[in-house]
Formats: C-alpha cells, structure tokens, sequence
C-alpha cells in the first residue's frame, strides 16, 4: 500500500482492499498536485513574458534618451555644418538633420515592437490544461507513465542547457 496518497505512481497497481475513502483521497491529492503544478508552470511562463516586456519598455525608454541629448547637442552642430560647408539654406540642413534623427527613432521602435511580438504568452500552460480537461471530461486519456518519464527528462535536460 501506499503510504503517502497521492506518492504513487498514476494508473500503478494498488493494494485491492484500499477503501474507497483512500482512492478518493488519493485522486484529490492527485488532482490539487496536478491544479498546483499548472499555477506553476502559469506563473514561470507569465515571469518570462513580463520579462520580454520590460526590456522592450527600457528599449524604448533608451531609444528616447538617446534621441533627446543628441538630437539636441548635435543637430545643431550638424545643421549650421551643412549649411556653412555644403551651402544649403540653414531651413533645409535643419531639416535633413531632423529627418535622420527621425530615421533612427523608427529603428528603435522596430526593434521593440519585434522584441514584444517574441513572447509566447502562456502557450504550454494553455496546452496542458486542455489536456488536463479533456482527461478529467474522458474525452482523452492520460499519457502512460513511461511517457511522463521521458518527458520529464527531455525537460530536465532541456532546463539545464538553457
């Protein structure tokens, strides 16, 4: 018999004279570990996705300092530059500099917008709670447990080279 419920092995061969009051603990303790297990993996997979999103806020928020002081301290430079050197009106080297200055914003923009599309949201979170529902509906059945061995390795080895 199993002296912990819930510490066996899923589907595993059990004692016959296990009351039903200890099979129902069993599938409860089962199931609260499987529930808990599912918040875990949301919430490892929301931390990654909040991640993403920071880093693209700082992108932006770098992309703005950066045009600020140097749009300021250096357009001018550039503006009377290409008026004096080149001989264009002081209208029109102020307007080649702003249209620059315009350019590299959009750049940093685009790198931000890519970095925010990157993110997956809760995408094995979804898989594996429709999983879950269609297994306790009936509609599948669960995986056998030399299944869950060898995805558990692939996820530990996986983790670990990360």
């Amino acid at each position: 018999m199993v002296d912990k419920p819930g510490a066996g092995r899923p589907g595993a061969a059990s004692d016959p004279e296990r009351s039903i009051g200890e099979l129902v603990s069993d599938a409860t303790d089962n199931l609260s570990r499987l529930v808990r297990l599912e918040i875990k993996l949301a919430k490892l997979e929301a931390k990654a996705d909040a991640t993403k999103i920071g880093k693209s806020i700082g992108e932006f928020g770098a992309a703005g300092v950066v045009l600020h002081l140097v749009a300021i301290l250096f357009s001018v430079t550039v503006g009377l530059f290409l008026a004096e050197v080149v001989g264009w009106q002081y209208w029109l080297s102020f307007l080649a500099v702003t249209g620059f200055y315009l350019l590299i914003a959009l750049i940093f923009i685009l790198v931000a917008v890519i970095n925010l599309r990157r993110r997956q949201g809760l995408a094995r979170t979804a898989v594996t709670t429709s999983r879950l529902m269609g297994i306790l509906r009936g509609e599948i059945r669960p995986p056998k447990r030399s299944d869950l061995d060898t995805a558990e390795e692939g996820e530990t080895s996986g983790s670990a080279n990360s």
